[in-house]
């Protein structure tokens, strides 16, 4: 019974090294700050450990962040040129529509899964079922696993489980 020991340092270390790494890429922060809430919104309502939800939308929303970020650090990094960016719908389009994206994916690939499995279940079943049927014709009735379906003479029930 180890208990994995959590670092009592751990967190302070990490808001010390990310507020001021924060701070010196300020821009960059407010547009990844906003720009990634609906990254936030996948880890909030996920209620699955495994926390699928905001891999999936994250990365999307990542992408759909990542060009305006490039622009920002291209031209100006400053506060206003990131307010530009907000100004401009398209760009929002391009951050929550590749979000919206990854939401679809999450809703939209394991059923699609599901459904592929269950007609290749199906399919396997129909293919077994031929076989079945092809053996019974070439070596009869008593192939197809229907053994107690006409009991042998002098066979009965429970004499075997008797005997052992």
């Amino acid at each position: 019974m180890a208990r994995k020991r959590k670092k009592k340092g751990g967190m302070l270390t990490l808001v010390l090294l990310i507020i001021p790494a924060g701070l010196i890429v300020l821009p960059t922060s407010i547009l990844f700050g906003i720009g990634m809430i609906p990254t936030i919104v996948a880890y909030v309502v996920d209620r699955d450990p495994d926390k699928s939800a905001p891999i999936t939308v994250g990365g999307l929303n990542f992408c759909g962040c990542m060009p305006f970020a490039i622009d920002l650090w291209k031209h100006q990094h400053t506060i206003s040129a990131a307010g530009k960016i907000f100004a401009d719908p398209l760009s929002w389009l391009v951050m929550f529509g590749s979000a919206a994206v990854g939401w679809g994916l999450y809703y939209g690939i394991p059923p699609m899964v599901a459904g592929m499995e269950i007609a290749r279940a199906e399919k396997r079943l129909e293919v077994l079922k031929g076989k079945k049927v092809a053996l019974v014709q070439e070596w009869g009735p008593d192939v197809a696993g229907d053994y107690f379906a006409e009991e042998p003479d002098g066979f009965e029930p429970g004499a075997e489980a008797e005997g052992a």
